[in-house]
């Protein structure tokens, strides 16, 4: 396009300068604008924030273009500002320490059984530095008959 390589210099008093200012909502290298802007609500920039492995805080981010994405990134921990987004990691990181301490506690005072602290144990190992904040359920293999079940009618 003309007016955008580098080396093509179009001065603002031009035919193509004027003409190009009119489409514009936003100052250009063609000049002022030609018409008001007008706010759009969309497209808009979502943004989740992420510890990062070596510390300090990313971002990953997300541009929506209508209210369902909206809603749909809101649900998924997404929030408007990059501020909002930092104060819901360090809620979430909070809750899940505060959940840590829970169970360190129950099984320093015996209400987990031995059993299950060791398979804690292994799960916060893999799971690395960061707070744990669920343990995944290992299923209990039943011992004994399996029930009957009744037949399906043909």
């Amino acid at each position: 396009m003309l007016g955008h390589h580098p080396s093509i210099v179009i001065p603002q008093n031009s035919e193509y300068a004027k003409e190009m200012r009119r489409h514009e909502a936003q100052f250009t290298q063609h000049g002022p604008p030609g018409r008001p802007y007008v706010y759009q609500d969309f497209p808009k920039m979502f943004y989740k924030a992420v510890r990062a492995v070596k510390g300090g805080i990313t971002f990953d981010q997300f541009t929506v273009q209508n209210d369902d994405e909206v809603r749909n990134m809101q649900s998924r921990g997404f929030s408007v500002t990059q501020a909002l987004a930092i104060e819901a990691l360090e809620r979430e990181q909070a809750e899940h320490g505060a959940l840590a301490a829970e169970r360190n506690f129950e099984i320093q005072h015996g209400r987990i059984s031995e059993r299950a602290a060791a398979e804690v144990r292994v799960a916060e190992a893999e799971h690395g530095a960061r707070h744990l904040p669920s343990v995944p359920e290992t299923p209990v293999k039943r011992r004994g008959r399996p029930k009957k079940t009744d037949p399906v009618p043909a």
